[in-house]
């Protein structure tokens, strides 16, 4: 089952700009100010403002998908379930059928890189790859997990703030921190099954 937990904003590139398309525009601005896909040009062996235009345009939305390909909520909950209470919690509960395991998380910090990336071709033919990096930081104040049978049941957190930072080629384009919001309770369905469910005892 394909768990989608709903935040607001959703997606990176909102997490940076109130409108997706202002991703792209200060893409382009920043490829073109640092002179980015220069090499590109010289691979290519093509010059001129009008090629150079178009190359930027095409990389800025490209790099604009890639950020809204980035669901939040989805980064949030794999984090979530990376953390070792939650499987010995799961452990706990498989032991004794029927049992609910509460957890609670205090304060705490969920962290996410992702090194996404362009290949440009030119009629049809591979010159550069151009590298992108998103670092995501979430800060959650309290979390509690609801698990039974091995399975996690339910989410409640509570306030969180999201950080990103967008860069290319090893250059900040931006960055930002804002409140993530979401809902209260977080209901997972039939759950998601914990990696510490069927671990050995220690």
């Amino acid at each position: 089952m394909t768990v989608h937990i709903e935040t607001e904003p959703g997606t990176a590139d909102l997490l940076l700009f109130a409108d997706q398309r202002d991703a792209a525009a200060e893409l382009s601005r920043a490829l073109d100010a640092r002179r980015t896909l220069e090499r590109v040009e010289d691979d290519a062996q093509r010059t001129g403002s009008a090629f150079r235009g178009a190359l930027n345009g095409r990389v800025a939305d490209a790099g604009g998908e890639l950020l809204r390909g980035i669901e939040l909520g989805t980064v949030l909950l794999g984090g979530w379930l990376q953390y070792r209470e939650l499987g010995l919690a799961a452990r706990r509960s498989v032991e004794q059928p029927g049992s609910t395991e509460i957890v609670r998380l205090t304060g705490h910090t969920i962290t996410s890189k992702h090194a996404p990336y362009v290949d440009v071709y030119v009629e049809d033919q591979y010159v550069a790859r151009v590298n992108f990096g998103i670092d995501l930081e979430f800060g959650v104040g309290l979390l509690q997990a609801s698990i039974r049978n091995g399975r996690l049941m339910s989410l409640r957190a509570g306030d969180c703030t999201a950080s990103i930072t967008w860069s290319v080629e090893g250059f900040p384009v931006a960055q930002n921190t804002a409140r993530l919001t979401m809902p209260l309770q977080l209901r997972l369905g039939d759950g998601i099954l914990l990696s510490g469910a069927n671990a050995p005892p220690p």
